[in-house]
């Protein structure tokens, strides 16, 4: 499924604000994450493809996460789990991580002002983007739940980007890779973007957000400015 084939197909018109998700769309530190979940998993018997982790973990809240892989796995897990992926998480950031295919490309040539607006705190995501070699294209204009002390589905983080860059809600276009990040779209009464080009995104994942019914659904990062000259 991909709306972007003819500017007749398009919903919206061209946005005055691009709202960027950053974990899953910007970088690829979903599939890191689900890796290293699933890496733990096979130390205790247990064969996990990564992407199946991803399906089952994209934009839950962290306390969310224990449970939903104990519901997954069948099994029970040692209480200190996730504390020792996340700890195994940082380490890895702190390597390097891979921006997405095409996202340095797309960043450096949208014709319209873009920012970052992440369920991230504002410390992980100063890190991640330095990490990812992008902070310099993004500079000042990200956002974080930190700053609203909400969560998404909520949309304050998105509205507080929308106020903040002095663009109407109705303006923007939100570019997300999970569920969780279209349906705070929606509650913004922003568009929305369901990227689905990232190493985390399974063929379940992708079918999950087209069901999400998004204004657009893109695999490549770049035809956003192919599509919105």
């Amino acid at each position: 499924m991909n709306y972007m084939q003819s500017r007749s197909e398009l919903r919206i018109t061209k946005p005055k604000l691009f709202i960027f998700d950053f974990d899953g769309t910007l970088a690829e530190t979903e599939i890191l994450s689900a890796e290293i979940v699933a890496e733990r998993l096979a130390r205790q018997g247990i064969s996990m493809d990564p992407r199946r982790v991803s399906a089952v973990l994209s934009g839950a809240a962290k306390e969310k996460d224990h449970p939903l892989l104990e519901g997954l796995t069948g099994q029970a897990l040692e209480p200190d789990f996730m504390d020792h992926v996340r700890a195994d998480w940082r380490t890895a950031i702190s390597k390097g991580i891979d921006a997405t295919a095409g996202a340095e490309d797309m960043l450096r040539n949208l014709s319209v002002p873009f920012c970052i607006a992440s369920n991230a705190s504002r410390i992980d995501l100063v890190h991640r983007l330095r990490a990812a070699n992008l902070l310099s294209l993004v500079g000042p204009g990200f956002f974080s739940s930190d700053d609203v002390g909400f969560r998404k589905p909520d949309p304050a983080v998105f509205l507080l980007a929308s106020e903040v860059m002095g663009v109407h809600p109705s303006e923007c276009l939100v570019v997300e890779d999970s569920t969780v990040g279209l349906e705070a779209a929606k509650r913004a009464r922003m568009s929305s973007c369901a990227f689905v080009g990232g190493r985390h995104h399974s063929d379940e994942m992708r079918a999950t957000l087209a069901r999400c019914e998004p204004d657009l659904l893109i695999s490549d990062l770049r035809e956003l400015t192919k599509f919105f000259r």
